[in-house]
C-alpha cells in the first residue's frame, strides 16, 4: 500500500514538473516577445517625436524606418541607420504599398496603415495602429 503511494506521488510529480518546464519555456518567449515589441514601438515614439521637433533626417526631409521581414532599421541618435535583427521565431508583417513607417513634420506620421510583430513559436500577434489625425501610436494584442 505504502509502496503504491509512492509510486502514485512519483509519477504525478514528474507530470506536473513537465508542465512546470513547458509553462517556463513558453514565459520566457513571451518576454522576448514583449521585449521586442516594446523596443519596436519605442523607436517609433522616439523617430515620430524627434520628427515633430524638426529633427530630420538630412536629404531626405522625413525620418523613417525601413520594414523587412526579420529585421528593421532605424534612425539612432547620431543619425546613422541601426540594423535591428528579430530573434528566429519573429518576423514583422506591414500593410500598404512601401515596406516603411515615414514620419513627416507636419503630421507627426505619413502613410502606413498597420506594421505587426508576430512570434510563430507562442503564436502571439502585436499590431501597431497609427492614428494619422493625432499621431497616436497604440497596439493591439492577440493570439493566433
Amino acid at each position: 500500500m505504502l509502496v503504491e503511494i509512492l509510486i502514485y506521488l512519483l509519477i504525478v510529480s514528474i507530470v506536473i514538473a513537465m508542465v512546470g518546464l513547458l509553462n517556463t519555456s513558453a514565459r520566457k518567449e513571451y518576454t522576448e516577445f514583449d521585449r521586442e515589441g516594446r523596443l519596436l514601438f519605442a523607436h517609433m515614439k522616439r523617430i515620430q517625436l524627434a520628427t515633430l521637433y524638426g529633427d530630420l533626417q538630412h536629404g531626405v526631409g522625413v525620418n523613417r524606418i525601413l520594414l523587412e521581414p526579420h529585421a528593421y532599421r532605424y534612425m539612432n541618435d547620431t543619425k546613422g541607420l541601426v540594423y535591428h535583427t528579430l530573434p528566429d521565431s519573429m518576423h514583422l508583417e506591414f500593410t500598404g504599398r512601401r515596406a516603411a513607417i515615414t514620419f513627416e513634420m507636419a503630421r507627426g506620421i505619413g502613410k502606413i496603415y498597420t506594421v505587426t510583430l508576430v512570434d510563430d513559436k507562442i503564436r502571439y500577434k502585436r499590431t501597431y495602429i497609427f492614428a494619422q489625425q493625432s499621431g497616436r501610436i497604440r497596439w493591439e494584442e492577440s493570439r493566433f
